[in-house]
């Protein structure tokens, strides 16, 4: 996790030296990106049944899974770029008004078009191979591709080594190669090691409907819940960029530094997801229970070291964006202190939401979850702030947070419940005899 969220976090130290124009552009082109990941991360929900399959030991179910998450994911990820293709320059207005930017930022956009599409294919190998507790070699090929896309990035966006200045395009270009680069040598490794949900063609086209549709009926509301959430974080980004270019990049620097703040989180989520499902497919729904108390006292003690980790290092943090503006600066510097307040919620609602509820395919809840937190709180309360009343930066930002303070509040209930501890390997009629 702190491979993936490194390469969010180079673009946006690099592309920062470019100005407050530059950020607000990355800015607006990774909302797409992120409505993207979001509604990909509902498809890798079936990670879940990877997961509990592995844990039972049924290798065919567990390849029929992995089939069904591959092309869900490249077909998902073919439309979304075809509809963003088409109408780029429309959906970067949507930020930004300077018609430069727009003009600049569509060429960049145009270039990670092609990087989605590779990453629908490498992300869903990597999803895999976290679903049944192999990381390393995601963790060492996504080290290698940091390493490149790092390099590629100093050399393309200033013009360094004798390649010309790209500016943010080279960026574009850097992310571009490190994804093939990392795709390829993930793909091979699982078919070099036999990994246990590598595929022939048959395997891709031997699908049966029955199948289809049981881990659809699980997954889609997951897959509506990451659409709804993610088309809410993209309108809290059209709504700080109607503020201005100031608001846009503050916006955008804390989005970053908090999925960086956030990888320890993440790491424990997937941890809890892939040891309480195998837990479930095992029939041990106790000893899944008495795992998720553990992970959620342990999510609570790192979180605040995080919270002193971010307060402590808030000002040495934007030191490193010297070129933005003083204003960038000053509210960029006070959101990170809200972030730390904060970070309590955010944690439990990931080790809670993706290491739990996830894990026991407990995906309407959360879907009804995010309707009332997104939709009918935090959404309203930002638009008002930004389109009625005006107000700065970071009491629109507070308004922002509210979404995950509200969450963590209505999903301890959820989580104190044990509702969400599902097998979800039983045939239907042990699914009937269970409950």
């Amino acid at each position: 996790m702190l491979v993936g969220n490194s390469f969010s976090l180079i673009n946006t130290l690099m592309v920062g030296r470019l100005g407050d124009s530059a950020i607000a552009v990355v800015a607006a082109v990774g909302q797409i990106g992120f409505v993207l990941s979001m509604i990909l991360t509902g498809v890798y929900g079936i990670t879940a049944f990877i997961t509990q399959y592995h844990g039972k030991g049924d290798k065919h179910s567990l390849q029929q899974a992995f089939a069904l998450m591959l092309l869900s994911s490249v077909t998902v990820t073919l439309v979304l770029v075809a509809v963003v293709f088409v109408f780029k320059s429309s959906i970067l207005r949507l930020f930004i008004n300077d018609p430069g930017a727009v003009q600049y930022g569509a060429h960049y956009l145009t270039l990670l078009l092609l990087v989605y599409l590779i990453n629908s294919v490498k992300d869903t190998f990597a999803s895999a191979l976290g679903a049944i507790g192999q990381v390393k070699a995601t963790l060492m090929i996504g080290l290698v591709s940091m390493s490149i896309n790092a390099g590629l990035d100093y050399v393309l966006i200033y013009g360094k080594l004798g390649f010309p200045e790209y500016g943010i395009a080279g960026a574009a270009y850097a992310t571009l190669v490190a994804s093939v680069v990392g795709g390829t040598a993930l793909i091979v490794y699982v078919y070099v090691r036999k990994v246990s949900f590598h595929l022939t063609f048959r395997s891709l086209t031997s699908l049966k409907f029955a199948f289809v549709k049981r881990l659809y009926r699980t997954t889609l509301p997951l897959v509506v819940h990451e659409g709804l959430w993610s088309v809410g974080n993209m309108l809290y980004a059209v709504a700080f960029g109607y503020m201005g270019v100031t608001a846009l990049a503050t916006f955008q620097l804390a989005r970053t530094f908090n999925g960086y703040f956030m990888m320890g989180i993440y790491g424990f989520a997937y941890a809890a997801n892939v040891l309480i499902g195998q837990k479930l497919s095992r029939k041990e729904p106790d000893e899944a229970i008495a795992f998720a108390r553990k992970f959620t006292a342990l999510t609570i003690v790192v979180s605040l070291f995080v919270s002193v980790a971010i307060a402590a290092l808030s000002p040495y943090i934007v030191m490193l964006f010297s070129q933005t503006s003083g204003e960038v600066q000053t509210a960029f510097r006070h959101v990170m202190l809200i972030q730390a307040v904060l970070m309590l919620a955010y944690f439990l609602n990931n080790v809670w939401i993706v290491g739990m509820f996830r894990a026991g395919g407990d995906n309407v809840y959360t879907l009804k979850l995010i309707l009332v937190t997104t939709w009918l709180i935090a959404l309203p309360l930002v638009l008002a702030g930004a389109y009625l009343f005006h107000w700065p930066v970071e009491v629109v930002y507070v308004m922002f947070a509210l979404e995950e303070v509200s969450k963590a509040c209505i999903g301890y209930f959820r989580y104190r419940s044990n509702k969400w501890a599902n097998n979800l390997t039983q045939s239907g009629s042990e699914s009937d005899k269970a409950a």
